[in-house]
């Protein structure tokens, strides 16, 4: 694949950072949130990523939430949101360019 595909898929994973990090967070996010960063066409393929990017980074043990990527927490949804965006915003920006790729060759 080739570096202008990249930057493309690395501009729609920069947008899909803090979506990411609420719907992690249980933060509710509306579809049309999604759609807006990414268009109609990437619509289905941005919304997969993002689930399978927030379900890797955020855990509930007795109804706390807790940071996967670094073990952190117990952390209100407010707060874990904060987090993941200040101290993990590059690692969720690389797990959703992965993820995308990956649907991205699914269809392919």
């Amino acid at each position: 694949m080739g570096s202008k595909m990249d930057s493309g898929i690395s501009i729609t994973a920069e947008k899909l950072v803090d979506i990411t990090a609420r719907v992690a967070s249980k933060i509710k996010v509306e579809d049309r949130e999604i759609e807006k960063a990414v268009g109609i066409s990437s619509f289905n393929l941005a919304k997969k990523s993002v689930e399978k990017v927030a379900f890797w980074l955020t855990e509930s043990r007795n109804s706390l939430l807790y940071c996967k990527l670094c073990g952190k927490g117990p952390f209100t949804k407010r707060g874990l949101y904060l987090h993941l965006i200040r101290l993990h915003r590059n690692e969720i920006k690389t797990m959703l360019e992965e993820e995308l790729k990956n649907e991205i060759r699914a269809i392919i």
